[in-house]
């Protein structure tokens, strides 16, 4: 039995002094678990910012909901008014209709919530294809008093409302006055609304085109838009076409 000679046992000395095979496994593991820890980071992030984002989604959503629940919607009939208006009536002869003079429009809440309807705070916009107009509110009752169409003198406020001045006074011809609106509140609301619709309740916008310039008045087969812009952001549009034939009541449902 022969032994290995001191060369020999100092060559495998010196090979195992140069073998690395231990410390590229001690790499690869502390490489791996940096990739896993990285990895555990970044999901745990993911998570947390998606986690956050809907919950902030949430949020919105019940804010958009409940936004919606507490604006209006158009009740019943689009209702337009022929002109021009003779004596004491509010619309025009039926063989003598020409234009519109006029346009009715009901609203109502639409989520059984009560909501704020000030007219100092509500925007009212009409436009067809000749005019763009930002309505002005109009308080046919004065100052001081309750800014509504009386139901007892519904009649003469609707007149003082068409013209913008006066009691009882009628559009001049050839248009240029004032573009109004004004607002009658159901007789449910009492002599003293409160400026609230609740649920049931019911208020009727009147919106006078009659001082629109002559010959841009709103006549036949035309388009026409009015947007009523709530104080919350809410916007109520309504699109129309008038009928083919002017009359002095007229429904463009």
């Amino acid at each position: 039995m022969s032994f290995p000679s001191d060369r020999e046992i100092k060559a495998q000395l010196q090979k195992l002094i140069r073998e690395q095979s231990g410390i590229t496994g001690l790499e690869t593991a502390i490489v791996l678990i940096a990739f896993v820890v990285v990895a555990a980071v970044f999901a745990f992030t993911v998570l947390t910012t998606g986690l956050f984002t809907s919950e902030k989604a949430k949020e919105t959503t019940l804010a958009g909901v409940g936004s919606v629940s507490s604006t209006l919607s158009i009740k019943g009939s689009v209702t337009a008014i022929g002109g021009p208006v003779t004596g004491m009536n509010n619309t025009c002869v039926p063989a003598a209709c020409q234009f519109v003079d006029h346009i009715r429009v009901n609203l109502t809440t639409t989520g059984g919530e009560e909501a704020t309807f000030q007219a100092a705070n509500i925007m009212l916009t009409y436009q067809d294809s000749s005019n763009v107009e930002l309505m002005s509110f109009f308080d046919p009752s004065g100052p001081g008093d309750p800014n509504y169409i009386n139901p007892d003198d519904a009649d003469a406020d609707i007149r003082t409302c068409r013209s913008g001045v006066g009691v009882g006074g009628l559009p001049p011809i050839g248009g240029g006055g004032p573009k109004s609106w004004c607002i009658k509140w159901s007789p449910s609301s009492g002599t003293n609304p409160d400026e609230i619709i609740k649920p049931g309740e019911i208020v009727e916008l009147y919106i006078f085109l009659s001082n629109l310039p002559a010959a841009a008045r709103l006549g036949t087969n035309q388009q026409f838009r009015i947007e009523v812009i709530l104080q919350g952001g809410g916007v109520i549009k309504l699109d129309r076409t008038t009928p083919a034939a002017m009359q002095g009541i007229m429904n463009l449902n």
